[in-house]
């Protein structure tokens, strides 16, 4: 057999196998962030600040920063540190949190592909005793997870397959997405509402821990969606919820402009009169800068009052345009 047609024989027969196995069509799932995030400076240490979602007494979702190691499969280590254990019981109570899985919970696998993270939990997951502790464990699987940049919608699977209601009645066919975290009260679905994020004020029952939560309320459409939401974080929380708007009542949105990313809200005076201390007029302007930064294209966040820029009485300067804060409630834990 001539030596040119056994080589052709030897390239074809090559080629066949690396189609069959793949090699030319096969994409590798993503079980890390890009190489780009690593390099940050967060993580130079090789600890990365993480935002993971805990509840509190009263069942509200909470955002806590804590740092972690980075460590291959980074992702899959966030979720495992949202499990019920005896140890993070210790570890949370303190702060009046406890962890949204259930105890015994285990995630089976996880890819991540074109923004699109698929997780896959063990049976336990299913184990939550209620709808709202349900929820709350879907709403902090997916928070946690898009909160990387890789990470834009959430799939959860049940021993490798998809489940079309959990046990208490939670939709969990579909693809998630961060909307309508610690959603207020059921509403009828009207296109004249939609949703907005207002951040009030909670902390543990014995007051070693406060925080920020994050809270969906159903609103009018308007004009200036930004200037309504602030309206209705001056108006606050729904009673008996344990969270608290530091505004004053009787303070106005004069107005609140927008020029690409950058948004200038003016106070009446009234702002100032919260009666003091530096750490409720601080969390004043958090709250803010927290709720306006959850609206699209939101960079920076400046505060006037009465049209007049400069501190606040306890010396808070608001001459400079404040960033979107890339994390929130930052805990030692």
């Amino acid at each position: 057999m001539p030596r040119k047609f056994i080589c052709l024989l030897m390239i074809l027969f090559l080629l066949t196998g690396a189609v069959g196995c793949g090699f030319f069509s096969r994409e590798t799932p993503q079980e890390e962030l890009p190489d780009s995030e690593q390099d940050s400076e967060e993580t130079l240490a090789h600890l990365r600040k993480t935002v993971f979602y805990f509840v509190n007494e009263r069942g509200f979702l909470v955002p806590v920063t804590r740092d972690i190691p980075w460590v291959e499969g980074i992702g899959r280590a966030a979720l495992e540190s949202l499990v019920d254990s005896e140890e993070l019981r210790i570890e949370l109570a303190e702060k009046g949190l406890r962890a949204p899985l259930p105890e015994g919970t285990q995630v089976l696998g996880m890819t991540i592909r074109d923004g699109l993270a698929k997780v896959d939990f063990n049976s336990n997951f299913l184990q939550s005793p209620d709808l709202e502790a349900e929820q709350n464990a879907i709403d902090a699987v997916v928070y946690t997870l898009t909160e990387f940049p890789s990470v834009d919608e959430v799939q959860i699977l049940v021993e490798g397959k998809q489940i079309d209601k959990t046990p208490n009645g939670n939709q969990l066919k579909e693809v998630f997405k961060r909307q309508n975290i610690n959603l207020e009260r059921p509403v009828a679905a009207s296109p004249d509402l939609v949703p907005v994020t207002l951040y009030f004020k909670g902390g543990s029952s014995g007051g070693s821990f406060s925080y920020f939560v994050p809270v969906t309320r159903m609103i009018p459409k308007t004009d200036n969606q930004i200037k309504t939401a602030l309206e209705e974080l001056i108006k606050g929380p729904a009673e008996d919820t344990g969270l608290v708007s530091l505004l004053p009542k009787d303070t106005k949105v004069l107005d609140v402009l927008q020029n690409n990313g950058q948004v200038l809200v003016n106070f009446s005076k009234e702002i100032e009169g919260y009666g003091g201390g530096i750490d409720v007029e601080q969390s004043i302007v958090n709250s803010v800068v927290l709720t306006v930064s959850e609206f699209p294209e939101v960079e920076t966040v400046s505060i006037q009052v009465e049209g007049k820029a400069g501190a606040l009485p306890e010396g808070t300067v608001l001459e400079t345009p404040i960033f979107k804060p890339l994390y929130v409630n930052p805990d030692s834990l």
